[in-house]
């Protein structure tokens, strides 16, 4: 049994961040604390380093939750919706999650409210003006043409994770992606102008741009405001440390 060694009180969300790398020993944990939907997944990638970094994720998370739960993280039970999101198998569930992963780093948010997403993307050089065009809503196309080219990558990116933060939150899923309008020119306090062209609705969710690693972006989403924000690292050396508890 595993203490419970974080406590999650209403109106507070706890981000978790990490390096998707692991030593042999540490990946071979991993592997054995995940069930076997996930190993199957796993062997999904075509590629053996994104089987790794699922597998990293998905064990991290595992743990991660373990310490909120009192329970070892082989115990942790998932289900999905439609479109695939995950939540804890448990009636009532105890507490939500979201997570996201991308070019070796993953982040986790961790609350007690069910509409909860989160996304992190790598900045890089992509056709952005061509994918804003068809994915973005016309306000944003226009406000990101207008900006010069070195400018419009991180731009692209913090739109697409607002974006993607809020319809991971709903379950919806990508085919959503123009019926939500971020507010530009975009500044530190990132909003969402409206949801299916409806204000009032967009003014019942929160979005909170989350410091990370340079030339990454990531963003949360979650319904409701006044959210307070605790951040958490997980590291190689805590993943070694509770692989040898474990295992005593």
């Amino acid at each position: 049994m595993v203490l419970s060694i974080f406590k999650l009180y209403h109106n507070t969300v706890h981000l978790w961040q990490t390096n998707l790398t692991a030593s042999p020993e540490s990946l071979e944990f991993y592997q054995s604390i995940l069930a076997d939907h996930e190993l199957k997944r796993a062997r999904r990638f075509k590629f053996e380093r994104d089987q790794q970094a699922f597998i990293i994720a998905r064990g991290i998370l595992r743990i991660i939750l373990s310490h909120y739960l009192n329970l070892s993280p082989e115990q942790i039970k998932f289900q999905y919706s439609s479109k695939g999101k995950p939540s804890l198998d448990q009636d009532p569930s105890p507490l939500y999650f979201n997570l996201s992963h991308a070019y070796g780093k993953a982040i986790y948010a961790i609350a007690t409210e069910e509409n909860i997403g989160i996304d992190i993307e790598y900045i890089r050089e992509i056709k952005v003006i061509s994918l804003a065009k068809r994915f973005f809503c016309d306000s944003e196309y226009r406000w990101l043409n207008s900006l010069d080219s070195e400018a419009q990558y991180p731009a692209f990116f913090q739109l697409w994770t607002c974006k993607e933060a809020y319809l991971k939150a709903t379950g919806v899923g990508l085919v959503g992606l123009q019926e939500i309008e971020i507010f530009t020119p975009l500044d530190s306090n990132l909003k969402i102008l409206k949801i299916s062209q409806d204000s009032a609705l967009a003014k019942k969710w929160m979005l909170q741009s989350i410091e990370t690693a340079e030339n990454y972006i990531a963003t949360l989403a979650i319904k409701g405001i006044n959210y307070q924000f605790k951040y958490y690292q997980w590291s190689q050396e805590e993943a070694i440390e509770y692989n040898i508890i474990a295992k005593d």
